[in-house]
């Protein structure tokens, strides 16, 4: 969950490795550091805190060409400036950035002590950076690569590094097992990040490492090996421009211009009106890699993954039994890749994910994949680890999200869940004048976010009335289920408020009694078949002191509430099931305001980070 940046070239390397900083630090902001390297000797900065900490220590001028860098979410070692990285050998010959956990670290910092090797952090890091440099001493004349070949096969566990050199001007070593790591090609000059929104634009194209693959970069020349230090031949990829994270301009934070963004980005989830055959009422996912008779042949669909993913996901079962009438199952990947899971040939398993990082879903997927299931992917994250291992799949298209709470790649997860379900259902029960129906409303789905954008000022005023409750509650029936665990995932998250979505058949159930005088209760009340028995919650909640904030697409005049967010309606077909994707966004600006309100960071909130790389 940390960010890489190393870069090797003409430049001056501290500007390049401080804007990769800036552009990681939604991946880990409790300590961050930066390593320059130049003839015979390495300088290493690190801080606590976040990036501006560091940059206050920062020397002006520096002119090393080459150099790491990396910002931190603490797993070994608390977040003090011993801890954080880069980490450098006894000697200062080696600076190492890692990502990842060693799991026989312990085993090795003994070995090391017991050799007279004195450690300065807590970390399971610096026992690499150690481990290489002795290694390099004892053999000086097999040169950097080598150490590094040695180390790796001692490592055990996950990590992705780049190391540095002090007596190699311009020489950084890259690793990869189980966590992300990427190079990105210059004119003269070679990049290594975790992310490629770390190149902030220095790189025309991307070379992407595997598992068990190793990076050697000097300035204008890469080169990839195994872990026995064999070449590899790859081929560098194009960067698309628009999953480059571009300029916050005039907005305030990242996470209200990414909200803003919301109906430009379920365009492009739509592929733009070209994922759907309205003439035929179906739609279009190429990238599936499955022909309509291999699709039908599928009996059972189960969709994973974690967070707001997994909200995705009960979204798109509920929406493929109703218009494939086909089971569908939505689990936390966490649970399925550790339950030895029933796979046959029979269910099709989507795995979802906005980093493509995510390890538990990646382990999930891995699993499936061992066991001969067939997994296609709903990422947004082009050339991720999850997209490359999935035999095919749907990107989501939502464009960089540089805020830690996800959004628009939220919901244009949800929209190409909606699309799959759309293509299973007309390819069984779903009924032509259904289908047409139902891609019309996915069409004008972008417009109806930008309507339910401009309730800022209602929100704002809700935020105002509930920022002294530190608890609320969040209800929904049936489709709107999923959108109430995510709205109280946003409000949580966000503005650290305690926060329970529910099923608001099971407010009965032992939650009403945490209700009391003033707590807001977030009543999701939609047209349809529930909207009578979610106003039955409502009272309920009322008489006994609940403030009830209703949510919902019909202005109905014998509707009791004490707030109400009003959002654009779908008319008579009530959505077709589009509209709890539509309900979360007033709790992605309540979720902010309230933030705001409480001096809460809304784009980097405590203890999270946004690519959970590690279990």
């Amino acid at each position: 969950m940390c960010g890489i940046i190393g870069y090797t070239g003409a430049k001056k390397a501290m500007p390049i490795l401080l804007r990769g900083l800036k552009l990681l630090e939604y991946r880990g902001y409790d300590s961050s550091g930066v390593s320059l390297g130049s003839k015979g000797s390495i300088r290493t900065y690190k801080k606590a805190g976040k990036l501006g900490e560091l940059e206050s220590l920062l020397p002006a001028g520096a002119k090393e060409t080459a150099g790491i860098g990396h910002t931190r979410w603490a797993t070994h070692g608390g977040p003090t400036d011993a801890n954080a990285h880069p980490h450098a050998g006894a000697r200062g010959k080696v600076s190492v950035v890692h990502n990842g956990i060693i799991d026989n670290y312990a085993a090795l910092r003994r070995e090391l002590e017991a050799e007279g090797v004195a450690f300065a952090s807590d970390t399971d890091t610096e026992a690499i950076a150690q481990l290489v440099e002795a290694l390099l001493a004892k053999s000086p004349g097999a040169g950097p690569e080598a150490a590094v070949v040695a180390a790796l096969a001692r490592l055990q566990g996950t990590f992705g590094l780049a190391i540095l050199f002090a007596d190699y001007p311009g020489l950084i070593v890259g690793a990869r097992n189980g966590s992300p790591l990427v190079i990105g090609v210059g004119e003269g000059e070679c990049l290594l990040a975790s992310d490629p929104a770390a190149f902030g634009g220095a790189a025309r194209e991307a070379v992407f490492l595997r598992d068990g693959e190793m990076a050697v970069l000097r300035p204008g020349a890469w080169e990839t090996r195994d872990f026995g230090g064999e070449r590899l031949e790859k081929e560098p990829e194009p960067l698309d421009a628009a999953a480059q994270p571009g300029e916050l301009g005039d907005r305030p934070d990242w996470l209200l211009k990414e909200i803003l963004e919301e109906p430009d980005a379920a365009a492009r989830a739509l592929g733009n009106g070209g994922r759907l055959l309205k003439d035929l009422g179906t739609a279009k996912l190429g990238g599936l890699g499955l022909e309509p008779r291999e699709l039908l042949a599928f009996e059972r669909v189960v969709l994973f993954g974690m967070g707001s993913g997994l909200h995705a996901c009960m979204m798109g079962a509920r929406l493929v039994e109703d218009w494939a009438r086909m089971p569908a199952l939505a689990l936390d990947a966490s649970e399925l890749r550790s339950s030895n899971p029933i796979v046959d040939a029979r269910t099709l398993y989507v795995a979802v994910s906005q980093s493509g990082e995510t390890a538990d879903t990646i382990g999930a997927a891995r699993e499936i994949l061992t066991k001969g299931g067939r997994v296609v992917g709903v990422i947004n994250a082009v050339g991720s680890s999850l997209a490359r291992l999935c035999g095919g799949g749907a990107y989501v298209h939502a464009g960089a999200e540089m805020s830690v709470a996800t959004t628009k790649a939220f919901v244009n997860q949800a929209l190409v869940l909606a699309l799959l379900a759309l293509l299973l259902g007309r390819m069984r029960s779903l009924s032509l004048s259904r289908g047409r129906r139902i891609a019309e409303e996915l069409e004008a789905f972008p417009a109806l976010a930008a309507k339910a954008l401009g309730l800022m000022p209602d929100i704002a005023r809700i935020a105002q009335r509930v920022k002294a409750e530190g608890s609320a509650f969040v209800v929904g029936r049936a489709q709107l289920y999923p959108a109430a665990l995510e709205g109280a995932l946003k409000l949580k998250e966000l503005s650290y408020v305690h926060a329970e979505g529910l099923a608001a058949g099971s407010l009965k159930h032992g939650p009403l009694a945490l209700v009391r005088e003033g707590t807001p209760v977030y009543v999701l009340a939609f047209a349809g078949d529930y909207y009578g028995k979610a106003l039955i919650a409502a009272s309920e909640v009322r008489a006994r002191g609940g403030l009830i904030v209703l949510v919902t697409d019909i202005d109905d005049p014998e509707a009791r509430y004490d707030e109400r967010i009003l959002l654009p309606s779908f008319g008579a077909g009530g959505g077709e099931g589009l509209a709890p994707i539509l309900a979360v966004l007033p709790f992605q600006l309540l979720g902010r305001e309230l933030a705001l309100l409480l001096g809460r960071d809304v784009d980097r909130p405590r203890n999270l980070a946004k690519s959970v790389t590690t279990e």
